[in-house]
């Protein structure tokens, strides 16, 4: 597995270990600490996606890929196609050459199809109209996938917004919230699918085992499509804060997008609003249609919104991080 040591992979990670894998994880040389692992019984192998002669002997006897690591912030565009395009491609070579490969998992977005014109989910066969440089770079590598359809056994799974403990972006609005405050940017009515982490980690093992998967591309969400507003009343009810609705219009929001990315130039980190960034929150709807996966397989989710923000802020709380 790539990724595993991230918020997304080391739910995965969790839930492979309690089904009793051999778990796998490639984490970059340069990281000095395994986070979300430590402790945990796992194989670590050092390695670089970007240094294709490195990840063979990681790769040595795997049955199953789950390719999750992936660049979601960069200064450049150059940085989302290394992070995300190329290391996909070389992690691909690598797996073509493996003989008993059961199953490549590629951890997509929903960004690289992009947002709902009129609201309606969006299946995995609506036209790809991704509006970011991360969300191309995303849709690239799953074209990427396809090319090696021949020769590697690849399922695509495509999330959209993922929340759960150790979420760093959901915790941001119950911050927000905690101060008594309901920002609502730009729509008042937008509309967003979400999924529960270990929910997700639950479709991607079954995605990645499953024969019935190969070659195709899923969705996987809670099937309930939300509004902004009626997520940030159900954090609302367990800070139990009552909130000031702060509308931030489009203008203000790619105004304070503009400051933040360019002081970024001036330090080591990019910025965590840019334009980019602003121009995706700012859609009105961000859904996706996840009965596929249930047709096809017959997963669902089975967490409900109500008890998956109720774990994460207990989660929160717990580790101090509110």
């Amino acid at each position: 597995m790539t990724g595993g040591t991230g918020f997304i992979g080391s739910h995965t990670v969790e839930q492979l270990i309690a089904e009793g894998f051999h778990v796998r994880c490639l984490v970059r040389p340069s990281q000095s600490s395994l986070r979300w692992l430590q402790g945990l019984p796992v194989d670590i192998v050092k390695g670089d996606l970007l240094n294709p002669a490195s990840i063979p002997k990681c790769l040595d006897g795997a049955e199953y890929i789950i390719h999750i690591a992936g660049t979601t912030k960069a200064r450049h565009k150059s940085g989302f196609i290394a992070g995300n395009l190329t290391a996909t491609n070389n992690l691909l070579q690598a797996a073509s050459r493996l003989k008993h490969l059961k199953k490549f998992c590629f951890i997509s977005s929903l960004t690289a199809a992009g947002p709902s014109s009129t609201g309606i989910p969006l299946t995995e066969t609506a036209p790809c109209r991704p509006i970011t440089t991360y969300g191309k770079s995303k849709l690239d590598a799953e074209h990427c996938c396809k090319n090696f359809s021949d020769k590697v056994p690849i399922v695509v799974v495509r999330p959209p917004a993922v929340f759960g403990p150790r979420d760093t972006d959901i915790l941001e609005i119950f911050k927000w919230v905690s101060f008594g405050l309901k920002p609502i940017l730009g729509s008042s009515a937008k509309t967003l699918s979400l999924v529960y982490a270990p929910d997700l980690a639950t479709g991607i093992i079954r995605a990645t085992l499953s024969d019935r998967t190969t070659g195709e591309t899923y969705n996987i969400a809670d099937p309930t499509i939300y509004s902004f507003s009626s997520v940030i009343d159900y954090l609302a009810t367990f800070v139990q804060k009552r909130t000031v609705r702060i509308h931030l219009p489009k203008g203000l929001v790619y105004s304070m997008a503009g400051i933040m990315q360019f002081v970024a130039l001036f330090g080591k980190n990019p910025a965590v609003l840019n334009i980019e960034k602003a121009r995706d929150l700012l859609q009105k709807h961000w859904v996706c249609d996840p009965r596929k996966i249930q047709e096809h397989i017959g997963f669902q989710t089975s967490t409900s919104i109500f008890d998956g923000v109720n774990n994460t802020y207990r989660w929160y709380k717990e580790n101090g991080w509110l």
